[in-house]
């Protein structure tokens, strides 16, 4: 399983498009949009668009696999698909093989922004939206309204 983040909106027909000119033929693919039910037969690969809070990052795309093999890295991969593709940013969990951040920092991504990847923060960003922090026993709210913080330019050899 893995999640992305985009820049701007795709409907179905789009992420049916972007996954064909990727993946193996004859894959078992399903595309969902938001709200939907899990399906009965949820394919080889499965993937639901869900909204965000954050109109700069407006859908995230959560891809199960099943029964099939898209090599290392595909989120990755995806990523700068769809980029060339759409003209879109899009953000990807961080993989630290690639590089090299905190492992127990949950707020790291990689942004694929204008074509180059960077090591972003997502840590109180619209993305997560409102939340509550327990810092030394005291519980306080945050309001989750930064935008995604793109910290250093990194390469990503994998690919």
């Amino acid at each position: 399983m893995f999640s992305l983040t985009v820049s701007r909106p795709l409907s179905v027909a789009e992420v049916v498009a972007a996954f064909v000119a990727l993946a193996p033929s004859g894959l078992r693919l399903v595309v969902q949009p938001p709200g939907a039910d899990v399906p009965d037969d949820m394919g080889s690969l499965w993937a639901v668009l869900e909204p965000t809070e954050d109109p700069a990052w407006p859908l995230g795309l959560v891809v199960h696999v099943h029964e099939c093999d898209l090599g290392p890295y595909p989120d990755l991969r995806l990523a700068e698909h769809l980029g060339e593709r759409f003209g879109m940013d899009v953000l990807c969990g961080v993989d630290a093989s690639l590089v090299e951040v905190d492992p127990h920092d949950p707020y790291y991504a990689l942004a694929l922004v204008g074509g180059s990847w960077y090591l972003a923060s997502t840590a109180g960003t619209r993305l997560m939206g409102p939340y509550t922090v327990c810092d030394a026993g005291d519980l306080r709210n945050e309001p989750g309204d930064e935008p995604v913080k793109l910290l250093r330019p990194v390469v990503v050899h994998a690919l």
